[in-house]
């Protein structure tokens, strides 16, 4: 393991702790309780902004979708411009991140209650451009969390937030057309937050559920210094989850307002047996991951949105939870499709804007999923129909090619020689020589047109790279 340095602290062999860090961490300190009997669900904060977004009436005349993504970008721009540096944000621009998410939050709120219902997905896990392209274009809008407005949440930066726009400015041509959304989620959070307790509850009383988080759990430690790390195999969380031990130090804190103080990150003791702390901590982080999924699928259903598992962990988690049927949009995920897959943003708004294209695609998977009577079979279905419009789409290709090549030659060729034998009988002539060549290109027209409407031609557009 690394030496720690003025900078770091070494907790593991493949972890630092930043030593800037850890002031921000517990800065109140934090409440002391009875260890709990098994697995609880934690208590749910909500900061004054959520309350308030979540009381506030929305406005009939609320941003189109369109008209908010252009709003965004603008941010972003302003905050991509910030110095990099650590200095504490302006207070004009945290303003202008609030204005912004409650902005979002009324589109968001126009977007559920429209008619007809748009197909509207949350995911917190994947990049949206991944999102798009593994769910086969088949939502409206993607929402995502505004890391914007989480960022507030703490003592941000202009380095963080600068930080943070560049990222997001990655999909600017999903933003700008509205495909892809940010939103507060705090505030649905904190409007589903009695759902969310109630639905963690239940997810703890079911014993073969509890059993099967508690079989994914890989428990490492305690480190050199006194730190567990618990995570789930196969889950798609970055941010590892750490829980360190405590020390109870007499010296510290103050008996009449009723504050210990303790110490952390301390060298690991092998006399000390750790078995107590190791099962308390491991039955806390059961209830995370399973209090997570809860809070997830509230919390899309709260944004009037429909909540897909993209790690291996959570969509087992689900099939194992029940009352959560297996929809389209998850299908159409878990088929795996490559040609969609790991496109950039700039392709797949492309993409989105031939939407009679875009109608077909999902015409088709629609019409594949709801022959198949299981989700496996669902998955296999999918998979046919993809494998069936790429086969198309390379036919497409070839056709387009040739069209391109030799679909406007004939015609120009056949056309001028007409105008050349027309000129000699006057303007009758030239204009009989005119309308033959109008009508030899008209149907190449209309067969460019009839391909850009098929489901077909969304898969060439990869392969067709713009300069």
């Amino acid at each position: 393991m690394s030496p720690d340095d003025d900078e770091f602290i070494s907790l593991s062999p493949d972890v630092r702790l930043a030593r800037a860090a850890i002031p921000s961490m517990m800065p109140a300190g934090t409440p002391l309780s009875l260890p709990p009997k098994g697995p609880t669900p934690r208590p749910l904060s909500a900061s004054a902004f959520d309350r308030a977004v979540a009381s506030s009436t929305p406005d009939e005349e609320s941003a189109t979708a369109p008209e908010l993504g252009r709003a965004r970008l603008a941010l972003l721009r302003e905050l991509a411009a910030l110095p990099d540096s650590e200095r504490p944000l302006n207070d004009n621009v945290a303003a202008a991140v609030a204005v912004f998410a409650v902005d979002a939050w009324k589109t968001s709120a126009a977007l559920r209650q429209s008619t007809p219902r748009r197909t509207i997905i949350w995911n917190e896990e994947l990049p949206v451009n991944q999102l798009i392209g593994r769910t086969l274009l088949l939502a409206d809008h993607v929402l995502y969390p505004d890391r914007l407005v989480d960022a507030l949440r703490s003592e941000p930066t202009a380095r963080r937030l600068r930080a943070l726009a560049l990222e997001e400015l990655e999909y600017e041509h999903l933003i700008g057309a509205g495909h892809v959304i940010p939103v507060p989620d705090g505030v649905a959070q904190y409007i589903g937050g009695d759902s969310i307790q109630k639905a963690a509850k239940r997810a703890l009383a079911n014993e073969s559920l509890v059993q099967f988080v508690r079989s994914q759990l890989v428990v490492e430690g305690p480190s050199a210094r006194e730190v567990l790390f618990i995570n789930a195999i196969d889950d798609f969380d970055t941010v590892q989850h750490m829980w360190f031990y405590g020390h109870f130090d007499p010296s510290s804190g103050a008996v009449d307002d009723r504050r210990v103080g303790f110490r952390m990150l301390q060298p690991y003791d092998p006399a000390h047996d750790y078995s107590a702390w190791i099962r308390q901590e491991t039955d806390r982080a059961l209830a995370t991951y399973l209090q997570r999924t809860e809070q997830r699928l509230v919390v899309a259903d709260v944004l009037g949105a429909e909540y897909v598992a993209a790690s291996p962990f959570e969509a087992r988690v689900l099939q194992r939870r029940g009352l959560h049927e297996p929809s389209l949009v998850n299908a159409t995920l878990w088929a795996g499709v490559p040609e969609l897959s790991n496109l950039g943003a700039k392709d797949l708004a492309r993409m989105l804007s031939a939407e009679e294209a875009v109608e077909d695609l999902r015409a088709r998977v629609r019409i594949a999923m709801e022959a198949a009577p299981d989700f496996p079979t669902q998955i296999s279905s999918i998979r046919a129909v993809a494998a069936d419009i790429e086969q198309a789409s390379r036919v497409l290709e070839r056709r387009m090619r040739t069209s391109r090549a030799l679909g406007f030659a004939a015609p120009a060729v056949a056309g001028g020689l007409g105008l050349m034998v027309g000129s000699a009988g006057g303007v009758a002539g030239i204009a009989a020589g005119a309308l033959g060549l109008l009508g030899s290109i008209s149907p190449a027209i209309g067969e460019r047109l009839n391909q850009r409407r098929e489901a077909a031609f969304l898969f060439t557009m990869p392969k067709r790279k713009r300069p």
